[in-house]
């Protein structure tokens, strides 16, 4: 009777962890791609990164030697992949889109794009943007606020610093 109850409770426990496992070493291997995917385009740029952080599907990264902020993202059927150079730009800004809605009578702002935006300082290029959340493909805003005012933040201290 108690060995019976034994396997049945470490088969319990075995289907209740096994999809964890599989779920945590599958998120590590996407997160590896993507940095991977990150290091081929700071290759491509002659750049090296030094510092870089992952946030739910896409990637930033810094070479801090030659001052560029390289950016991927994998959308379902796309891969996105940009960068700028820090020399050509003036100012960095966490851009949050929102509307508003009202809910029973009260009025809620909706956040519906995160982006974090490169005001260069030649006002005929406009500007770059990497989009890092969008209402429409992504299901629940995480992190993506805080990391885009940190990374702001930092770059705009890196801006400073060279002037």
């Amino acid at each position: 009777m108690d060995l019976g109850v034994t396997i049945i409770g470490a088969i319990l426990i075995a289907i209740c962890i096994v999809p964890i496992i599989l779920m945590g070493r599958n998120r590590k291997k996407t997160e590896k791609k993507a940095f991977q995917s990150l290091i081929n385009i700071a290759n491509q740029q002659s750049c090296i990164i030094n510092k870089h952080e992952i946030c739910g599907d896409f990637v930033l990264g810094i070479d801090e030697n030659r001052n560029f902020v390289f950016f991927f993202k994998q959308k379902k059927e796309e891969a996105i992949s940009k960068f700028v150079d820090l020399s050509e730009v003036h100012i960095c800004q966490a851009v949050k889109k929102t509307r508003n809605v009202k809910i029973d009578k009260e009025n809620h702002s909706i956040i519906e794009r995160v982006d974090l935006s490169f005001i260069l300082t030649n006002k005929n290029k406009g500007e770059v943007k990497f989009e890092l959340y969008d209402e429409e493909i992504n299901t629940q805003l995480s992190e993506e606020l805080q990391f885009v005012e940190k990374w702001a933040k930092q770059i705009n201290d890196r801006l400073k610093n060279k002037k």
